[in-house]
C-alpha cells in the first residue's frame, strides 16, 4: 500500500507542488502566545538597514554569495534519498557530499543554513530575488517529502533507515555519530530552522507545511517509539537545537503534541547541572552544547519551566566568565577547557570556532529579550565586532573556521564552492543579521543598544531614525529623527557603554538625558528633524588572558587591537583554502613584539597615530622589544598578526 501511494504521489507530484508553492500568507501573529512575554523585543530585520561601511561591505558580499548558490545542487542528495532523479545535477563537495574522516557526509546541512540566511538577507535588504529561489527550494523539498510518502526528508546516505533503527531501539550514539551516520538529528534541526525562518520572513505556507510534516514524522515515527532513557541516549550525539525547532512548530500550529515532543528533547546532561549552577563544561564539545541552551530558553518561554531559564542563564554566564577569549570567542579545537589552561592553549594553532560565536549570539539575543540585562549587550558587542566581523575575507566574503589566538598566526578563509564546513553555514547567516541587536523596544520605549551606523523604521510609532557614527575612530554619534507620525510621548534610551569615560547627550544642541538602568533616556513628543548627539570618550584598556599572567591584549573602546606581522613567504592564495581550517606556516612566537613593561604602562604611553581612515596606536621600543602599531583586529586581513602579547617584564 505504501509503495502504491508513493507511485501515485510521484505521478501527481508536480501538480501538488505547484499548488502549494503559490500559496502565501501574512501570518496573524503566532498561533500560540509565549507564556512569558519578553522584557525587550528586537525589531524585525526588515525594519533595519545597516549602513556601517565595514559591515555593509561584508553583507553585500554575502548577499551576492547567497544568490549565487545553485538550488538544484543543494537539493541533489535530498532527491537521491527520496528515490527521485537527480537530473544529472551533482551536489556541492566536501562536507556536503564526501566521506569526511570516515564518518560520511553531513549532507543537507547547508540547505538549512541557506534557507535561514536567505530569509534573513531578504529581510535585511528587501531583495525579492530571494523569493523565487526559496520557492524553488521548497518545491523541491516538498517533492521529496511527497515521494517519501510519510513526511520525511533527508540527504545523508540511508538516513531514514538510520532513524527507523533508532525507533526500533537498535542504535548506538557517540558525538558525532548515530549508527555510523554523522549527526543526523543536527541536519534535521538545521533544515527545520531554515523552514521556520522562511515561513516567518516570506510568509510562504509551503514552508510551514514541510516543517509540520517533518516534525510530525520524527515525533510519531521515532520519539513516540522511544522511552525517555532512549531519547537521552539519542541526544548524546550533536543535535543542534532540535528542542527549539519543535517549539517553533508548536508556535505556528498551536498543536500541543509538538510542545510535548520538545519537552522530551532536552538533554539532561546539560540542563540539569546548569540549573543547579554547576560548571561541568570542561572537555565538552563547545558547539554541541551552545544551541541546546537556546532551545532550553525557547522551551521555557512556552512551558514556563523556570529550570530551563536558570540553566540557560547560568550556562551563558559561565561561558562568558570562564571560557571566553578577549575577542568574544570560546574554546580551542572546538572544546571547552579549564580556565587555568588559557595561557598554554593560546599558543596552539586552532582557536575559537566561528559557529560557537554565531550560536552564542543567538543565545544572547534570546536572553536579552527575556531579561533585558546590559551584560548581554556588552558581550554581544564584543563578539560581533572582534570575532564575527573579523572573520570575513574582505574581497570574497567567505568565513574563517578557526581564529587562532597564537601570536604570528594568520587566518584561513574558506572558498565559495568547495568547503561547506559548518562554519560556511553559520558564516552565511551572520552578515544577514548584522542589524539584529542594534535596537530594541518595549511598549513606548526605543532602546539604542549598539552604536553602529544604521537606519530604523519603527512601524508602530510611524517613526524613522538614522544613526551615523564612525565610533570608535571618532567620538560622536548623530541620531536623527527622519519622520514621526503623531504626537504621543515616546522614550528613547541610549546605552551608556562600559568602555566610554563619559557619555554626554544633547538634544538639538541642549544637554539632556536621565540615567536609567545603564541607558541615558529622553522622553518627549518627537518631531521630524530632532537631532540627538551622543558624545563618547572611548578608553584604552588592557586584559590579561584568563587564568594567566604572561599574555596581554589591548582594546580601544569596544574594539580589540592587533598588530600586523610581516611574513613575506605568504601569498594571498595561502590565506584561502577549500579544505584546510588552520594555518600551516605560522611565524615563530618570538616574531611577534613582546611587552617589556607592565601592560598598564603600555596603555598609559600609547600614542594615537592614525593614517588616513585607519585607527592606529604607536607602541614605542621603551615599552616593547621593538616599535610597532596597533589597529582594529577586525581590519587585519592577509597578514600574520598578534592580539595577545607576551610580557617580558
Amino acid at each position: 500500500m505504501k509503495m502504491s501511494w508513493k507511485i501515485f504521489g510521484s505521478v501527481c507530484i508536480s501538480m501538488l507542488v505547484c499548488c502549494c508553492s503559490v500559496t502565501r500568507q501574512t501570518p496573524n501573529g503566532i498561533a500560540r502566545e509565549r507564556k512569558y512575554q519578553p522584557v525587550r523585543e528586537l525589531f524585525s530585520l526588515s525594519d533595519i538597514r545597516v549602513t556601517d561601511r565595514q559591515m555593509l561591505k561584508i553583507q553585500e558580499l554575502d548577499h551576492d554569495y547567497l544568490l549565487s548558490l545553485d538550488v538544484d545542487m543543494l537539493l541533489s542528495l535530498f532527491r537521491k534519498e527520496a528515490g527521485l532523479s537527480q537530473n544529472g545535477v551533482r551536489p556541492y563537495p566536501y562536507w556536503e557530499s564526501e566521506d569526511v574522516w570516515g564518518e560520511g557526509p553531513l549532507a543537507g546541512h547547508i540547505m538549512g543554513f541557506w534557507l535561514s540566511s536567505a530569509a534573513m538577507m531578504y529581510q535585511s535588504t528587501g531583495d525579492k530575488r530571494f523569493i523565487p529561489l526559496v520557492e524553488k527550494a521548497l518545491e523541491g523539498l516538498r517533492e521529496c517529502q511527497l515521494a517519501d510518502g510519510e513526511g520525511f526528508i533527508g540527504a545523508q546516505p540511508g538516513v531514514k533507515n538510520v532513524f527507523l533503527e533508532v525507533a526500533a531501539g537498535r542504535f548506538t550514539t557517540s558525538n558525532p555519530l548515530v549508527n555510523h551516520t554523522w549527526e543526523p538529528v543536527y541536519v534535521m534541526n538545521k533544515t527545520m530552522l531554515g523552514l521556520y525562518d522562511v515561513f516567518l520572513a516570506m510568509h510562504l505556507d509551503l514552508a510551514k507545511t514541510i516543517l509540520t510534516d517533518l516534525a510530525d514524522w520524527f515525533g510519531s515515527a521515532v520519539l513516540d517509539k522511544l522511552d525517555d532513557e532512549q531519547v537521552q541516549k539519542l541526544l548524546v550525539c550533536e543535535h543542534g537545537s532540535i528542542n527549539e525547532s519543535f517549539v517553533d512548530t508548536y508556535s505556528i500550529t498551536g498543536e500541543k503534541r509538538f510542545l510535548d515532543w520538545a519537552e522530551r528533547l532536552n538533554d539532561e546532561d546539560m540542563w540539569v547541572p546548569a540549573a543547579q549552577r554547576r560548571d561541568i563544561l570542561q572537555g565538552w564539545h563547545a558547539n554541541t552544547q551552545i544551541p541546546k541552551f537556546t532551545g532550553f530558553e525557547r522551551v521555557y518561554t512556552y512551558d514556563g519551566n523556570a529550570d530551563f531559564h536558570a540553566a540557560a542563564r547560568f550556562f551563558w554566564q559561565t561561558v562568558a566568565d570562564n571560557h571566553t577569549w578577549v575577542n568574544g570567542g570560546n574554546s580551542t579545537g572546538e572544546h571547552f577547557f579549564p580556565i587555568g589552561e588559557f595561557e598554554s592553549r593560546l599558543e596552539r594553532t586552532s582557536g575559537p570556532e566561528s559557529c560557537n560565536s554565531v550560536n552564542m549570539m543567538r543565545l544572547t539575543e534570546a536572553l536579552y529579550q527575556d531579561d533585558g540585562d546590559m551584560k548581554y549587550l556588552d558581550y554581544y558587542e564584543r563578539v560581533l565586532l572582534n570575532h564575527v566581523l573579523a572573520n570575513y575575507d574582505p574581497e570574497e566574503g567567505m568565513c574563517v573556521y578557526y581564529t587562532s589566538m597564537r601570536p604570528g598566526a594568520y587566518k584561513i578563509y574558506s572558498t565559495k564552492y568547495d568547503s561547506f564546513w559548518c562554519c560556511t553555514g553559520s558564516g552565511m547567516q551572520a552578515p544577514a543579521k548584522f542589524g539584529k541587536m542594534i535596537y530594541s523596544h518595549s511598549k513606548d520605549s526605543l532602546f539604542v543598544n549598539l552604536y553602529l551606523s544604521s537606519t530604523l523604521r519603527w512601524e508602530e510609532r510611524g517613526m524613522e531614525v538614522r544613526m551615523e557614527t564612525d565610533c570608535p575612530r571618532g567620538n560622536k554619534v548623530r541620531f536623527t529623527i527622519g519622520s514621526c507620525r503623531g504626537k504621543s510621548l515616546c522614550t528613547i534610551a541610549f546605552r551608556k557603554p562600559w568602555w566610554s569615560a563619559r557619555t554626554n547627550v544633547t538634544l538639538n544642541g541642549v544637554p539632556v538625558g536621565a540615567e536609567n538602568d545603564g541607558y541615558l533616556t529622553i522622553s518627549r513628543k518627537w518631531r521630524k528633524g530632532d537631532e540627538v548627539v551622543i558624545d563618547l570618550q572611548p578608553e584604552l584598556s588592557c586584559e590579561t588572558v584568563k587564568g594567566g599572567s604572561h599574555y596581554h591584549a589591548f582594546l580601544y573602546g569596544p574594539v580589540l587591537l592587533g598588530a600586523r606581522i610581516d611574513n613575506p613567504s605568504l601569498t594571498k592564495e595561502d590565506f584561502r583554502s577549500p579544505r584546510r581550517t588552520v594555518p600551516a606556516r605560522n611565524l615563530p612566537l618570538d616574531a611577534a613584539p613582546q611587552i617589556t613593561v607592565s601592560p598598564e604602562k603600555v596603555v598609559a604611553e600609547m600614542e594615537r597615530a592614525d593614517i588616513d581612515s585607519l585607527l592606529r596606536f604607536h607602541i614605542s621600543d621603551s615599552c616593547a622589544t621593538r616599535d610597532f602599531y596597533l589597529e582594529p583586529y577586525n581590519g587585519i586581513h592577509f597578514s600574520c598578526y598578534a592580539i595577545y602579547f607576551q610580557s617580558k617584564e
